[in-house]
């Protein structure tokens, strides 16, 4: 069931940040109450000028009904922004890459991992500690595929029983030569845990890549930039949405 889930990401800028604002408040509450759409976050540049999006979904039934929903605040929102690109993360069917064919996305497939089950809230509305959620997305090239391999499984089985990591998702560009990880986690002291836990696989794991761009989503403290500085990453913080 884990490894039916698909992500699509949108990296844009602002051509008008109010509109873009109300577009995206009425199509996260819509999202957050329909079926399978297990995150809708949004997250802004510190300079202010850029827009990253990070969809979640069940399955691809979730995603085709979503993609159908093309309200008013959808066109609204496409209006007030300038797309830059748009990738896909997943196991897709042919009937979702004519739906996305106008975006002219990245296709990934399903490497390895998971993205853990959501409990269904009987409470409406977005929760607080859904916002408190952190992203880290990494993209890589291999050097060795199979060292990358093994260490993947032993961290994606260890952080698979920690508490706060809620998904750690692998995909692999269609030639095998490139590297996608989503990381989610429940709050930063979650991520700081898991940073922390089984080094020896961690070490193997960079030694079998060549990183090329890693990005942090989310509110973070002085810690977890010094924890990350030596990865050089990018950091977007919170613009609003929901992860489950």
């Amino acid at each position: 069931m884990e490894s039916s889930t698909i992500f699509v990401t949108m990296n844009a800028v602002f051509k008008d940040e109010e509109k873009c604002r109300v577009a995206m408040k009425t199509i996260v509450e819509d999202a957050h109450a329909a079926y399978g759409v297990n995150a809708h976050f949004w997250h802004k540049s510190q300079d202010g000028k850029s827009l990253f999006v990070v969809e979640q979904y069940a399955d691809e039934r979730a995603l085709r009904k979503a993609v159908m929903r093309f309200t008013s605040a959808r066109i609204a929102f496409f209006r007030s922004i300038a797309v830059t690109n748009v990738s896909v993360y997943g196991n897709v069917s042919s009937v979702i890459k004519m739906m996305f064919a106008p975006l002219s996305p990245l296709y990934m497939n399903y490497y390895g991992g998971f993205s853990k089950e959501v409990v269904i809230s009987k409470e409406a509305g977005i929760k607080t500690e859904e916002r408190d959620r952190i992203y880290v997305a990494l993209n890589a090239s291999f050097k060795d595929e199979e060292k990358c391999r093994t260490a993947m499984e032993n961290i994606v089985g260890e952080a698979h029983a920690e508490q706060g990591t809620k998904t750690h998702f692998w995909c692999r560009s269609k030639d095998g030569k490139s590297l996608f990880v989503l990381e989610q986690y429940a709050d930063e002291k979650a991520l700081l845990n898991h940073v922390a836990a089984n080094p020896p696989s961690r070490a193997d794991f960079f030694a079998s890549i060549a990183t090329s761009e890693v990005t942090v989503y989310g509110k973070v403290s002085e810690k977890t930039n010094e924890m990350f500085a030596r990865l050089n990453p990018t950091y977007m913080d919170y613009f609003g949405g929901y992860s489950k």
